[in-house]
């Protein structure tokens, strides 16, 4: 109570966005670590509820008045883990290992534009009411959707089909509003 009184009910209201970016940015840390120990499925529940925890991230600072640039770069961080890097790693353990250094290659290249997504959304069209190229959250599903086929080649071609997705200039519509 004394931490309440002390920031105020304003501040903490504040700090509810960051709190759930952060718990994306955990949840998704912690699918990388459940991957590692083949348990694939629990990885992918994981990653589902990072994409909660984005969703509301956002939609609370909108409601809560608490938007700010800090918070737009922590989700993005948040984002990479949780959205390219578990995903890529999760693609690669459950098939692209199989392929050795071009499966490799596609989750490397899967994980660059991710992240080349999210710099471009923040210094270009964060405020814009759509989304150029396919948001980050987006890949990360269809990427858990690849992880379920058994052919290392699939996996691999829609690995990158993602990642071309995500920096290409296709408009896909926001759910923000």
């Amino acid at each position: 109570m004394t931490a309440i009184k002390h920031f105020g009910v304003t501040n903490m209201k504040k700090l509810i966005p960051s709190i759930l970016t952060l718990s994306n940015l955990l949840l998704g840390f912690t699918a990388i670590l459940f991957t590692f120990k083949g348990e694939i499925l629990a990885a992918i529940l994981l990653v589902m509820l990072g994409l909660f925890c984005d969703f509301l991230d956002g939609y609370c600072a909108r409601k809560l008045n608490a938007v700010s640039l800090l918070g737009k770069e922590l989700d993005s961080l948040a984002d990479l883990v949780t959205f390219a890097v578990a995903p890529a790693i999760m693609a690669y353990v459950a098939s692209l290992h199989e392929i050795r250094m071009f499966g490799a290659a596609c989750c490397l290249i899967y994980v660059c534009c991710g992240a080349l997504r999210l710099a471009r959304f923040n210094a270009t069209q964060s405020h814009i009411s759509g989304f150029v190229g396919m948001p980050t959250p987006l890949a990360a599903v269809f990427m858990l959707l690849l992880t379920a086929s058994p052919r290392p080649s699939v996996v691999a071609f829609g690995t990158l089909l993602i990642g071309v997705l995500m920096i290409s200039k296709i408009s896909f519509p926001s759910l923000k509003k």
